[in-house]
């Protein structure tokens, strides 16, 4: 399936990586990875361990979502030197990620209508904020979501 994602998603560039640019079918997919990440993360007492969260075929679309957008935002070019994200950003870059992407399947379920990320804000917590201050409410369903209630 991970092959399938990146000949029908990610050969298409960063843009299509966008959670409002995923048809459903991949959303789903990435959703699923988003929503383990983030219960992860809310019940972590440390440090997230890797493979805690990278260890399935819809954390590796996630993953390779994140890499795919973050080349976009360095301008890497593949003809150049090996491309990393920073260690201590690697993590940040996933719980937006994962936001987008649950707050994306709440819009696309709801009348909720929010501001939606682009590639230069998807790794952002201001457009997270944002997003939270307009709409008090996802707060509420984020929790829900998140806790399994």
């Amino acid at each position: 399936m991970l092959n399938q994602f990146i000949d029908e998603v990610i050969s298409k560039g960063a843009e299509a990586l966008l959670p409002q640019n995923l048809d459903e079918k991949w959303l789903d997919q990435i959703y699923v990875a988003s929503k383990n990440f983030l219960k992860i993360a809310a019940t972590a007492e440390g440090e997230i361990e890797e493979d805690e969260v990278l260890s399935d075929e819809n954390s590796m679309m996630m993953l390779s979502s994140i890499v795919e957008i973050a080349h976009h935002q360095s301008g890497y070019e593949p003809t150049g030197k090996p491309f990393e994200i920073p260690e201590d950003l690697i993590f940040e870059y996933i719980s937006c990620y994962s936001l987008a992407i649950v707050l994306e399947c709440i819009a696309r379920q709801s009348d909720i209508t929010m501001e939606k990320p682009t590639l230069d804000t998807i790794f952002d917590r201001d457009w997270l904020f944002d997003v939270e201050q307009k709409c008090p409410e996802i707060t509420n369903l984020l929790n829900k979501l998140i806790s399994g209630e």
